[in-house]
């Protein structure tokens, strides 16, 4: 099924609200003026996109590349494909020669959402920074986020680990300064993924705004391997669409002293998790970072094949030999259409699955804009774990965003942490107090690598933990703090679990399933029950299969029975039937005529419905659906095989919701 956006993209931005400066020594002033209301980004404002992003439809065997010309024929005058990216998961981009609004877009995602070969297309849109209020004043050090009454007790959870150095959380933000002191030695090695420069591909390009400019990179160069922070300081209003000037945020350097600053240095801050790697992954510049690039930071921070993904646009980009499990997004956008958010959410649901596929827990900030949250992407995406901030007594800040999908809160106003001093560029390194979602989303991410550091690696369990240890104020309801201000010393004396229950025996009907509870932390007594979809069908060790579970998902969860009943690990099987594939063709047929082929499966209990493949060595030569109607059996023509010489046919049986796949081959001799 395809969608069509209908309304533009909005921001997504670093989630700081205001900040204060201090440097050496840190002395308690007042805060000198109050924060604007129009710095929180509340209002839309016209949207910006560098290109559109296309999920390839599932049996097509088109590019993203083929398409450039059809797209190219619906952008505005001048405005041409500069670029294109085919890549695996069936996931491209289409690159444009000069930025334009995403309502520009419509007709050109409405030709490809009316391509068979497109599943979806959404605008590349540019995320980027909001502004900040730069009220300097001095703050007195006093780490509340850390040991205060509504702290996340990091204090106290020293006692058990300050994190293993075998642990990395990925900062997705404007990359870091990484000779702050108070961070020297806390780094491995980062990526950058700010890119603004392409090339033309298509005639209809007439001029190309990002060929060598490196505006919004700031370092003379696109993807590399250098996260330094250059600084995202703007000299003038006319350096980057719908951006004022204003200096750098070192936006990225205060969420990694968060998370992992140095502990008993007698220097400055220390992070909820000092013991920690930070892997700095730069995706916001001078003018912000794309979707597309903060997706493929966030491949490469789980440690997948970004070449890939990107289709080698940028070369052949190593895989990361250090990946985070934990990624952290101080960074969003709020836009009030849920249509829109939906469509998005998409592909950041899509590239949230496959990082936590490969292990890694994605933490996202909820947003400033003090409104409904379901409105903010990626927070709101599936595989992201949302965080609203908190003031000094537990209560939801007046700027956070609330309701539905935030998953927990943390400390986020008055944080202290590192800092520098330079306008533009680097210079004195410092300390700073800001306020915002973006400093509650890493008191998080560390809570998540403490337990990353006692073996919790699961990113299901690993959300589940933070939110059954959570402690919420009274006056701080679900909707506005979620499962409440998350709990560093909760969570390492919880009853976890560090290993998924053991599963063995076939998923059929007449099988015996026997389950084993897995490895516990702090003294669990566990429980094992047995669901079929959502129900609970059975206690124990074991479970006989029956014909009422084709085709559905039975579960073994693992509790806890003296601890929390939301703590729990399960490992899920499909119970499909074994299917029986049989083919009939000639062992010998002449090239010039197109041999008949029979296809026959049968299943026990239930007819074998789906797709039947043939192949002629590697390339696809015929396909044909089975429906009930069929009993399993259809004929198919084979096209003319017009080289002589011997050749493996094989079929593949796809399966069906409650059938397993099959394959079996042949070899032929073409006359």
């Amino acid at each position: 099924m395809t969608q069509r956006l209908r309304r533009p993209l909005t921001l997504v931005v670093p989630l700081v609200t205001s900040l204060a400066l201090a440097g050496g020594a840190m002395a308690a002033v007042a805060q000198t003026e109050p924060i604007e209301p129009s710095l929180l980004n509340t209002t839309e404002v016209p949207q910006p996109a560098r290109g559109i992003i296309v999920k390839l439809a599932d049996d097509t065997d088109a590019e993203v590349a083929d398409l450039a010309d059809d797209v190219a024929a619906e952008l505005p005058d001048g405005v041409g494909v500069a670029d294109s990216t085919s890549g695996t998961q069936d996931l491209g981009v289409l690159d444009l020669s000069e930025q334009v609004d995403a309502t520009d877009l419509d007709d050109a995602i409405e030709q490809l959402n009316e391509d068979p070969a497109v599943e979806w297309a959404v605008p590349n849109g540019v995320r980027l920074p909001s502004a900040t209020a730069n009220d300097p004043y001095f703050t007195n050090n006093s780490l509340w986020n850390l040991t205060g009454a509504w702290g996340v007790q990091a204090n106290r959870a020293w006692d058990i680990t300050t994190g293993s150095p075998n642990v990395r959380v990925a900062v997705l933000d404007t990359g870091a300064i990484l000779g702050h002191p108070d961070l020297a030695g806390q780094f491995v090695a980062g990526r950058d993924f700010v890119d603004d420069e392409y090339d033309c591909m298509n005639r209809s390009c007439s001029r190309i705004a990002y060929r060598r400019s490196y505006i919004s990179a700031n370092d003379r160069s696109s993807w590399d391997a250098n996260a330094a922070d250059p600084g995202d300081g703007r000299e003038s209003s006319g350096m980057c669409p719908y951006l004022s000037g204003g200096r750098s945020s070192w936006h990225g350097t205060h969420v990694a002293g968060t998370i992992a600053a140095k502990r008993n240095n007698s220097t400055g801050v220390v992070g909820i998790a000092p013991t920690v790697k930070v892997q700095p992954v730069r995706v916001l510049g001078r003018c912000g970072g794309t979707d597309w690039d903060i997706a493929m930071g966030i491949l490469w921070a789980s440690g997948a094949n970004v070449t890939a993904y990107d289709g080698r646009r940028h070369g052949s980009i190593p895989v990361n030999r250090t990946p985070s499990k934990v990624i952290n997004l101080s960074l969003g956008g709020y836009t009030p259409d849920r249509g829109y958010v939906r469509e998005m959410c998409q592909f950041y649901g899509q590239i949230s699955s496959i990082a936590r596929q490969r292990g890694s827990t994605i933490v996202a900030a909820a947003g400033n804009n003090g409104g409904n949250h379901v409105y903010n992407v990626p927070s709101s995406c599936p595989g992201f774990i949302s965080v609203a901030a908190t003031d000094r007594n537990g209560n939801r800040a007046s700027f956070s965003n609330h309701g539905a999908g935030v998953d927990v809160a943390a400390p986020g106003v008055g944080i202290p942490s590192t800092y520098n001093g330079g306008q533009y560029a680097p210079g004195a390194n410092t300390y700073a107090a800001m306020d915002g979602t973006s400093m509650a989303a890493p008191a998080v991410a560390a809570t998540a690598a403490l337990a990353y550091s006692v073996g919790i690696t699961s990113p299901d369990v690993v959300e589940r933990v933070l939110k059954a240890t959570a402690r919420r104020a009274a006056s701080c309801s679900a909707s506005s703090c979620g499962a409440g201000v998350v709990n560093a010393h909760g969570v390492l004396t919880a009853k976890a679990p560090l290993t998924a229950p053991g599963l063995r025996g076939a998923a059929r009907p007449g099988r015996t399933l026997v389950a084993s509870p897995g490895r516990w932390r702090n003294g669990a007594t566990v429980r094992l029950t047995w669901y079929r979809g959502s129900k609970a069908v059975r206690t124990g060790s074991t479970y006989r299969v029956t014909k009422a579970d084709l085709g559905k998902r039975v579960t073994v969860r693992a509790t806890a029975t003296n601890g929390s009943g939301g703590i729990f690990h399960q490992r899920s099987v499909v119970v499909k039937s074994k299917p029986r594939l049989k083919f009939a063709l000639p062992s010998k047929f002449s090239k010039s005529k197109r041999a008949k082929l029979t296809v026959k499966v049968t299943a026990p209990y239930v007819r074998a419905t789906g797709t039947i493949r043939v192949y002629d060595g590697k390339k696809r030569i015929a396909t044909k659906k089975i429906y009930s109607k069929n009993k399993g059996k259809v004929t198919i023509k084979l096209p003319k095989i017009k080289k002589k010489g011997k050749h493996r046919i094989r079929v593949i049986y796809s399966g069906s919701a409650k059938v397993s796949s099959a394959k079996k081959s042949k070899v032929v001799r073409v006359r």
